[in-house]
């Protein structure tokens, strides 16, 4: 039997996509001997629904064919990235494709870091590089591969707060407007998160509050180190009023909507499109002024893809004034989705020369939208997750006995402690080095030493609070 199993595990991995293919379905009604294309997504059904249907359309009227888009969902972005490293060895070795044409959406630093090794460059007409990207730049952030042109950016993402109005009345709590607001101990046991080590969009929410804090530490005469020990510090504070750790960064505003939580960090176009589900009388959503950062959502054409030429058109019709007006523009409306608002905020910049009929009339290009984002300062970010993970997730019953003991002994002065982290960037990136080249045995033991020294850290604060 042993000797069988690579076969077996070679032919599981070949039929999963078809497998899920049957499970997810297409998202639109299939056109008989039209040709089709492969898309791994994590969309939502409404934007695979819409673009489906859009872009075979659009195919139809420029080629003279519809097209058949067949969307595959392995779950978050790490359950994608395995899928491409399990299979690489197996279907693209032994066939040469991974019987995927696009990856479609996660977030830049997944396509950027993680992704790569599976992409293939795409050559797309001036015409539309020019429209989607008069500026390759938004903020200090790439918007588009521009040294391999292995990834586009289809959509812009930011992130703040959703809250509920009626457990916000219940707890006597105003409505949050800053990250700082939920780090309030009133809402102890009452915030919906997403774990930072599952979902990248949840890294990258708590990498702007983060980074936040080590410019306005800059503003302030200290150093940028010392700002990211108090933006951790602020995380923790947020982290200890937590209910729960999601695995998705989707899920938390259904919590949020339905009651079982007041308040959540959520992308943009999750939070809104709850609020519009619920009610904005049950519900808001609210960016943080100033403290929120713009992210690019990628498309990439996988190496090996069967359908090469109609993939290339896909990116080229998503980047297109037709592609780039469904993800504001209210369904319905001329331009817009038929059945379903997206509630998303488009790329391209020439799309916010006219907002008639868009959803969020919000135009991140105004300059006054989000701070300016530095890869510099979010060179921790491949292991923010695991840190957050090790000293709040893996120690939240600890962490939230210490903000209680600590509040119950009206101690402001360790309050102050536990809002700052024990450690700056600097270590931070010393241990990042480490958990780099560490084996997976050598990970466990980095990670017993530095989660008994967060637990040390919190039994030292409850025995001070006494």
């Amino acid at each position: 039997m042993r000797r069988y199993l690579p076969v077996i595990l070679f032919l599981f991995v070949l039929i999963t996509p078809f497998v899920l293919g049957k499970l997810y379905g297409t998202s639109q009604e299939l056109k008989s001997n039209a040709p089709e294309i492969v898309i791994v997504t994590a969309n939502v059904e409404g934007t695979r629904r819409e673009f489906a249907e859009a872009f075979s359309k659009w195919h139809a009227q420029k080629f003279g064919s519809p097209v058949n888009v067949v969307y595959l969902n392995y779950g978050g972005s790490s359950d994608t990235v395995k899928f491409f490293r399990n299979s690489q060895e197996t279907i693209y070795k032994s066939l040469g494709t991974y019987k995927i044409d696009l990856v479609w959406g996660g977030g830049d630093y997944l396509f950027r870091n993680q992704l790569a090794d599976f992409l293939d460059p795409v050559k797309l007409p001036d015409e539309t590089i020019h429209y989607a990207f008069p500026d390759p730049t938004l903020n200090g952030i790439e918007l588009y591969d521009t040294k391999k042109n292995l990834w586009f950016g289809t959509a812009l993402a930011s992130f703040g707060i959703c809250y509920n109005k009626d457990v916000c009345r219940m707890l006597g709590v105003p409505e949050p407007k800053t990250w700082s607001d939920l780090a309030d101990a009133r809402w102890q046991g009452w915030l919906a998160l997403a774990d930072p080590s599952r979902s990248t969009s949840a890294a990258t929410a708590f990498m702007v509050i983060v980074e936040r804090a080590m410019l306005d530490a800059k503003a302030q005469g200290l150093s940028e180190d010392q700002g990211w020990a108090r933006g951790m510090g602020l995380v923790r504070l947020i982290a200890s009023n937590a209910k729960l750790f999601s695995e998705s960064g989707s899920e938390v505003p259904g919590i949020v909507g339905i009651g079982d939580a007041g308040a959540g960090m959520v992308i943009d176009f999750y939070g809104r499109s709850q609020v519009e589900a619920v009610g904005s009388d049950r519900m808001g959503y609210i960016e943080p002024a100033g403290a929120t950062a713009i992210n690019p959502d990628p498309i990439g054409l996988v190496k090996g893809a069967e359908h090469r030429a109609l993939a290339e058109h896909f990116i080229e019709f998503v980047l297109s004034e037709p592609g780039q007006k469904l993800w504001n523009t209210r369904a319905g409306a001329p331009g817009g989705p038929t059945k379903t608002s997206l509630r998303r905020l488009p790329i391209a910049a020439p799309v916010y020369s006219d907002m008639t009929n868009f959803t969020d009339p919000v135009n991140p290009f105004a300059g006054n939208f989000a701070f300016e984002s530095s890869n510099a300062r979010r060179r921790t970010f491949p292991i923010i997750g695991d840190l957050i993970r090790i000293s709040c997730i893996d120690l939240l019953d600890d962490l939230r006995d210490t903000r209680s003991a600590i509040d119950h002994a009206r101690r402001k002065d360790l309050e102050a402690k536990l809002g700052v982290f024990p450690f700056d960037q600097a270590e931070a990136l010393k241990r990042m080095g480490q958990w780099a080249k560490a084996t997976p045995v050598e990970r466990l033991d980095l990670e017993r030493k530095w989660k008994d020294e967060f637990k040390q850290e919190y039994a030292s604060l409850r025995r001070n609070a006494l």
